[in-house]
């Protein structure tokens, strides 16, 4: 049981560390990197890290592994970090519970196993100036980060079928909204967890609803007419 529970708390730190070091890593190079399902994922974090505080308790778990601690000792910084981007992408009730529940877990993984002393004892600083603004955020966004409302009404392949274009209906209720023509190159990874793709290029922003009577069509692979005007694909 002793190799299960340094298993799941491995596999805790990636899944942790998996949206915003994917995030950060892909943008360096142009790319996006997102998430198959947040509130899946987000439910995933808590129930294991419940499980390994459970079953840490129940089984008296003692931890060897030096690097495994290590880790431990930074969990719960990059636990609310995590929290962050989940909050930011999905601020859903279900979404913040279980990031923040998850970052609980952590905390409680770092105060008795984080090694070495100072490292831990930095860590749990941090921690501590993280948690209000977070606490904050959260609030702000599940309150009014609904808003906002992103639909997708059109999408439009180039002939080769290299690019597509999407024509977004930006509802933001009281304060109007836009017309967005999203351009996305089909490359990139599409995995069973993630897929990275590269970021779309905004061709154009409009007026809310010019979307009912847009006129958009391919002219080549490098050029897109939208109500008679040449948009080059760069």
């Amino acid at each position: 049981m002793k190799k299960v529970v340094s298993f799941l708390m491995w596999l805790l730190f990636i899944l942790t560390t998996l949206y915003p070091a994917g995030v950060l890593i892909t943008a360096c190079f142009g790319y996006g990197f997102e998430l198959i399902s947040i509130s899946a994922f987000a439910i995933v974090l808590a129930v294991l890290s419940v499980c390994i505080v459970v079953l840490d308790n129940v089984h008296k778990n003692t931890l060897e592994n030096k690097a495994l601690r290590i880790l431990l000792a930074i969990i719960t910084p990059f636990s609310l970090i995590n929290a962050v981007f989940y909050i930011f992408e999905n601020p859903k009730i279900w979404v913040i519970a279980g990031v923040l529940i998850s970052a609980g877990c952590c905390f409680y993984l770092t105060i008795k196993y984080g090694k070495p002393l100072a490292l831990k004892i930095i860590a749990l600083v941090l921690s501590a100036l993280m948690v209000l603004p977070i606490g904050f955020i959260s609030f702000i966004l599940l309150i009014f980060g609904n808003i906002g409302q992103n639909t997708i009404v059109q999408t439009v392949e180039s002939p080769s079928g290299k690019y597509y274009a999407q024509v977004i209906d930006s509802d933001q209720g009281a304060l109007g909204g836009d017309t967005l023509v999203d351009v996305y190159e089909k490359s990139g990874i599409n995995a069973i967890l993630f897929k990275i793709e590269k970021k779309p290029q905004r061709v154009y922003f409009g007026e809310w609803g010019e979307f009912n009577n847009m006129q958009i069509y391919w002219k080549d692979d490098e050029c897109l007419i939208i109500n008679s005007t040449e948009y080059p694909i760069k």
